[in-house]
């Protein structure tokens, strides 16, 4: 299972230098195109890059959409699981195709407001039932059945949904340069993708975006890490708490390597600064000798300046001055200087809690010797080239 990542906050695209493109157009000897976008999510002291990412062949007879059908209930109540297909690249656009295809392998840019398009499709069905109340005409602002079907597809007209990631790609490259989506909340989410260099020993991680929505009212910033976590004896680490305030649980996460068409594992940490919180993971994550255990934790990505209470000590000579004369209280000042001060930066994966879906924690037929990077087969009866 690959980790999801929802991220709540602003697009803000990045400059383009000599050395960093964040917008790359390539076509390869091949004869096929990459479109690569690359953009901070914004969100409140966090700056993150996400990547956007799809390719296509110069010829398009050679294009076929390759994806996923939706699982299906059929009228005799059986289940018709989601089976691999594929669509013609002509068709990809087409409403029907669409149709066919499972919710998580849509590429989505929603630039609308979902909850009144919702409003106004319950608006519509009202008008033709005959039974349209205030309260809807007053939420949508639409007196007649012709207002609220005209609303619903300039709505709809706004969300944009793809079957190819290329056609998300071009698509993205627009909304990141766009001037009208500056101070715009999105809810941006995706998955955590994971690349490993064997020759450099180390692990490259992306924040894969698969689905940009703009926020709905009330919902707060975020930097949400959903994670599949493995982990092993002595996972905690709290020794150093009273002295730091923070504690690490240490594991590892699955990813498919691309490359060997393998899982693999990555080491992951996850800092706690929260003593309690800290506590109850040393009892719950208790592993025997050399087995490997599992379950669902979700984390808050941090990359940006830590944020610490204004205090007396951060003040001007003149303020502390003010201060000490009775002019102006602390409380006033720190409130007028927005309360916090930014420190040093951080970079890392801080433990919100269980996800869940998956708080259990569950046996596996894993040992310590398996948690490594996804490896090539080797023929061990090939002759030695040399």
């Amino acid at each position: 299972m690959m980790n999801q990542f929802v991220f709540v906050g602003k697009i803000q695209g990045i400059k383009d230098s000599e050395s960093f493109h964040p917008v790359e157009k390539k076509t390869f000897d091949s004869g096929w195109n990459m479109t690569t976008v690359k953009f901070n999510c914004i969100s409140g002291t966090n700056r993150i890059m996400c990547l956007v990412q799809g390719g296509k062949w110069n010829d398009e007879k050679k294009n076929v959409v390759k994806t996923i059908a939706k699982t299906v209930t059929n009228e005799d109540g059986s289940v018709t699981r989601g089976e691999k297909i594929e669509i013609p690249w002509s068709k990809r656009f087409d409403e029907k195709e669409i149709e066919k295809v499972a919710g998580y392998r849509k590429f989505v840019v929603d630039l609308g407001d979902a909850q009144m398009r919702y409003a106004l499709q319950n608006a519509v069905k009202a008008f033709e039932d005959g039974n349209i109340t205030d309260e809807l005409i007053a939420k949508t602002g639409c007196n007649t059945l012709e207002d609220a079907k005209a609303a619903l597809e300039k709505s709809m007209a706004r969300r944009h949904v793809f079957l190819a990631e290329s056609d998300f790609a071009d698509f993205m490259v627009k909304v990141v340069a766009s001037d009208k989506i500056k101070n715009t909340l999105f809810r941006i989410s995706g998955y955590q993708e994971v690349q490993y260099s064997a020759e450099k020993d180390r692990f490259y991680v992306n924040y894969r975006v698969n689905r940009v929505d703009i926020a709905k009212e009330g919902l707060d910033e975020a930097t949400d890490l959903s994670v599949d976590f493995y982990f092993g004896k002595n996972c905690v680490d709290d020794e150093e708490f009273d002295e730091t305030s923070k504690g690490f649980i240490n594991g590892y996460t699955t990813y498919w390597d691309s490359m060997t068409k393998k899982n693999g594992f990555m080491p992951m940490t996850f800092v706690v600064r929260d003593k309690a919180k800290l506590n109850v993971m040393k009892k719950r994550l208790s592993v025997d000798d050399d087995e490997i255990k599992n379950v669902g934790l979700v984390g808050e990505v941090i990359q940006g300046a830590s944020m610490s209470a204004i205090t007396y000590d951060d003040l001007s000579d003149e303020d502390k001055e003010d201060v000490d004369a009775g002019l102006v209280t602390l409380e006033e000042l720190t409130a007028a200087m927005g309360g916090q001060k930014a420190g040093e930066k951080i970079t890392e994966i801080r433990l919100k809690g269980f996800n869940a879906r998956k708080k259990t924690v569950e046996d596996t037929t894993y040992t310590i010797d398996d948690m490594h990077p996804a490896r090539a087969d080797v023929n061990e009866d090939d002759d030695d080239i040399l």
